[in-house]
């Protein structure tokens, strides 16, 4: 944790790391992960869990077992066992913070694709045309995908086998998103990740990207390509959702165009409710084709269904203080600043 933390503030240290250490190693693990089909981080934590569970049902029979034995101290079977579980802690954040803290040293969209966001903010009026773009890509593509028989979005193709070639467009264009594209995991037990409020995540202990499956499976393709772009460094959950749409824009498979133009929709939507010009957002809402309406609905039901739960709560209020740690001001609501970089690319096409 302290060459982490030390090497963040001085100068170029930590963009060192990440260039010389962190993406070689990450593509090296990420590389024999490849060789199996399962989760390997997933694994791993079932195991950490597994052992964890056995070394506390041993501890209270040997605490039980030595209770009169004055030989053995009460207090330091309790601080022996209290200190292994802050050994551990440290020893997993710690493995985290220089595995996975240089990321933020990497390249970002400005430097990757020559793109910043204005610091001034959206025009209002751009805001809205890039957001009818949207709606009117997503009205588009709606029709072209599958669906079953409640009209729900249905893969046509498996997403985890294009996603060997799902970078090879945007690449040409933005060269420093070029790299070697790793197979993305189906998460097994991917109704956890959905109580925690994850649609996945990227493994720095293994290089994996790790996509929830349980979710409406009209996000995901965008997911996919969300986590990929952080395996190519691109740390910034806002700069991940924004590469994450361009990428499948650029790539042009219908499935992967649809759910990022329903994804980019539903962030651009937000946020020009939150604008207070509930006006444009009823009149663009009201425009939604039926596989729109159908696809949203059912995303939103699906994790409305967890957000009251106690383990959701506990994770977004601990993963929200994790990014503000690593310099996300907006927190969990960095996931949604994508729009400002959405509307600076869109807004001079469309």
């Amino acid at each position: 944790m302290a060459v982490y933390f030390l090497t963040s503030h001085i100068g170029n240290s930590a963009r060192a790391i990440y260039d010389q250490f962190n993406r070689p190693l990450h593509d090296m693990l990420a590389g024999l992960c490849d060789y199996t089909g399962v989760c390997v981080i997933e694994i791993a934590i079932i195991c950490l869990v597994s052992a964890v569970l056995v070394y506390i049902i041993f501890s209270v029979i040997f605490f039980i077992k030595n209770l009169k034995d004055k030989e053995h101290s009460v207090l330091k079977q309790i601080l022996s066992f209290l200190l292994t579980f802050v050994m551990l802690f440290c020893l997993i954040y710690g493995g985290f913070c220089i595995l996975w803290g240089p990321y933020y040293s990497a390249p970002d969209v400005a430097e990757v694709c020559g793109i910043e966001a204005n610091p001034e903010g959206v025009l209002h009026a751009d805001l809205i045309k890039v957001d009818e773009g949207f709606v009117n890509l997503a009205n588009e593509y709606s029709a072209k995908v599958s669906r079953d028989a409640e009209g729900h979005f249905v893969s046509s193709t498996d997403p985890f086998e294009h996603a060997a070639v799902l970078y090879d467009g945007v690449s040409v264009r933005y060269p420093g998103l070029k790299a070697e594209t790793h197979r993305p995991k189906k998460f097994f037990f991917s109704r956890m990740l959905s109580y925690m409020d994850f649609t996945g995540f990227f493994s720095p202990f293994t290089g994996e990207a790790c996509i929830n499956t349980d979710s409406p499976s009209s996000m995901t393709p965008v997911t996919i390509a969300h986590e990929l772009a952080h395996q190519r460094g691109i740390a910034a959950e806002d700069e991940a959702n924004f590469i994450a749409v361009i990428t499948c824009l650029e790539d042009g498979d219908d499935d992967f165009v649809y759910s990022a133009s329903l994804f980019a929709l539903s962030h651009l939507q937000n946020a020009l409710y939150k604008s207070g010009d509930t006006e444009e957002w009823e009149r663009l809402k009201e425009s939604y084709s039926e596989g729109v309406k159908a696809d949203l609905a059912e995303n939103r039901e699906y994790w409305n269904s967890f957000r009251d739960s106690a383990v959701h709560q506990a994770v977004s209020d601990t993963y929200d203080a994790f990014l503000k740690s690593y310099d996300q001001e907006l927190g969990r609501e960095t996931y949604g600043a994508c729009v400002d970089l959405l509307v600076e690319y869109y807004r001079q096409i469309w």
